[in-house]
């Protein structure tokens, strides 16, 4: 008998794993009005990776087309299937105490879990599941890729809540190593995302853990701040001061009218933005259209060298990926200014720090020295 129910409880471990190995492959399919930020939003997952996973160059998304949606949890489910399988076998009411369980315990737990999935089971409605997880039925909807009509059959799994920590205060003793495996993020990443020159944390000290983390609005900008600030760039855009100014002239007039507009990754407004966001809209005060993201600016100017940069080219650099993640504007005398997740907000920095020499890697000239104000653009992707 003993033999059986072990042979029973090895079967339903291998199947439970098959079935987790396939739910972890996420797939999406866009929608119109959709864009790589809102899906990004909507799955929790940083838009590059979105990128990456599915060999995209470009953030355009075309209505019809099915993106893969990497995700970290099936190792973690491994791991908790395993640690279930092993462990003694808990009473059915244990086991039903467990299931229902929502809500952590304890603040630790609360920072390290991620996902809660939901069970369904006979009778199970999203309006039940909604009252039950506190969670509006679009919410459930968009969460699970449900169409309207889509009916819950008993045993599948749905996602019902997902948390994890966008951003974390450095405590004493914490150390980069320790943060990264605590909540499986890589240390280079963070270093990337938060523009550290070593693995050096100091107690107080707030690191964003993923692409989207909110930093902190150190520029104190409110609705009232963004609507005066766009009112003075709308008055400068008018002003016949521009006519006596060059092209170059021009870009750094209003690269600067907008300092300290406070960071925010995927933003493009001045209440928060972001570094290819801030580029931008720079340039299109110009009435020159630039691509959305670092990726994709990186493909426009003709390539220059930095012992040769201009006041008005774009700087680009590696951060948290491999290809062009942070863009700014040179200014002369070896200063750049960009949307700095480091600076919380839009500000000048040299290219002598360390963090920017080690990650330098290109720049891109939008203007045509010779021509004047004529501007020469092109793709050379």
């Amino acid at each position: 008998m003993l033999r059986i129910t072990h042979l029973i409880s090895v079967l339903i471990f291998f199947f439970s794993l098959h079935a987790l190995e396939v739910s972890a492959t996420q797939t999406y399919t866009v929608k119109k009005g959709d864009n790589l930020y809102k899906i990004a939003k909507r799955f929790k997952v940083g838009q590059e990776k979105i990128l990456e996973a599915n060999s995209l160059d470009t953030a355009a998304l075309k209505p019809g087309i099915r993106l893969t949606i990497p995700t970290r949890e099936s190792n973690e489910k491994k791991h908790v299937q395993k640690r279930e399988v092993n462990a003694p076998a808990r009473s059915a009411e244990s086991a039903k105490r467990s299931a229902a369980s929502v809500r952590p315990q304890t603040a630790e737990q609360a920072v390290q879990q991620e996902t809660v999935y939901h069970t369904v089971k006979k009778g199970d409605t999203l309006a039940s599941l909604s009252k039950k997880y506190s969670l509006s039925v679009k919410d459930i909807r968009e969460l699970n890729n449900l169409g309207k009509s889509a009916k819950l059959k008993p045993g599948r799994q749905l996602l019902v809540k997902r948390t994890g920590p966008k951003t974390y205060t450095v405590k004493k003793g914490d150390t980069l190593s320790k943060i990264a495996k605590r909540f499986n993020v890589d240390s280079e990443e963070i270093m990337g995302l938060n523009e550290l020159d070593s693995d050096e944390l100091k107690p107080g000290q707030n690191l964003v853990l993923e692409e989207g983390g909110d930093q902190p609005d150190s520029g104190g900008h409110t609705v009232l701040a963004q609507a005066k600030l766009s009112e003075d760039i709308k008055l400068l855009a008018q002003s016949s001061e521009l006519d006596s100014l060059g092209m170059k002239d021009r870009l750094i007039l209003f690269a600067k009218k907008m300092l300290n507009i406070p960071y925010r990754f995927g933003g493009s407004t001045f209440m928060g933005i972001d570094c290819s966001g801030y580029v931008q809209k720079v340039f299109g005060f110009l009435d020159v259209s630039l691509p959305r993201t670092a990726r994709e600016q990186f493909h426009f100017g003709e390539p220059v060298s930095k012992e040769d940069l201009s006041m008005g080219d774009l700087v680009f650099f590696r951060t948290y990926a491999s290809f062009p993640s942070h863009v700014g504007i040179y200014l002369g005398n070896n200063l750049f200014i960009h949307a700095s997740s480091r600076s919380h907000k839009v500000s000048i920095d040299s290219l002598d720090t360390p963090y920017y020499i080690k990650r330098f890697i290109g720049a891109k000239r939008l203007f045509q020295e010779d021509l004047g104000e004529t501007m020469e653009f092109k793709d050379n992707s």
